[in-house]
């Protein structure tokens, strides 16, 4: 993804309008306007500021393609869309919509055990049995941010 195209998706996903987006970054909507036509780009202090305000990473906001996984169920985290809400609204980068939602965990009484049994499936290919699943995702899961302890 372009830049412009992943500040045109922050704000819609923060349902704000471009004026509203300029108003919180302290910019003109015109500015806005031009970041997402890719007429040009924010500057470093508008690209920190918004990675501040929206819970994105700067990574995330110049498109470089990070490896990430929900830190709770090990969905891959490839986009915007798939990560989670904390409390004020704001994107968590560590984990993904179906886990975490404003603030709160979506099923607070998962197990560890509930995670690698619900995606041994989804794992299970040609190349990979289920047992070879299980035996990775057991050794995986509980080194997840939300498991650790």
């Amino acid at each position: 993804m372009k830049v412009n195209e992943i500040i045109a998706e922050i704000r819609e996903k923060n349902h704000l309008t471009q004026d509203g987006f300029a108003q919180r970054l302290f910019v003109t909507r015109q500015a806005v306007s031009r970041w997402e036509n890719g007429e040009s780009i924010p500057n470093v202090d508008t690209l920190k500021l918004i990675a501040e305000k929206f819970g994105v990473s700067l990574d995330a906001l110049l498109g470089v393609e990070r490896n990430a996984i929900c830190q709770c169920c090990t969905y891959p985290l490839h986009n915007i869309n798939e990560l989670g809400t904390n409390e004020d609204g704001t994107l968590s980068l560590d984990y993904c919509i179906y886990c975490y939602k404003d603030g709160k965990w979506v099923d607070p009484n998962y197990t560890v055990q509930d995670v690698v049994e619900y995606t041994i499936p989804f794992m299970t290919s040609p190349t990979m049995t289920a047992e070879q699943a299980r035996e990775y995702l057991e050794n995986l899961v509980p080194t997840l941010k939300r498991w650790k302890r």
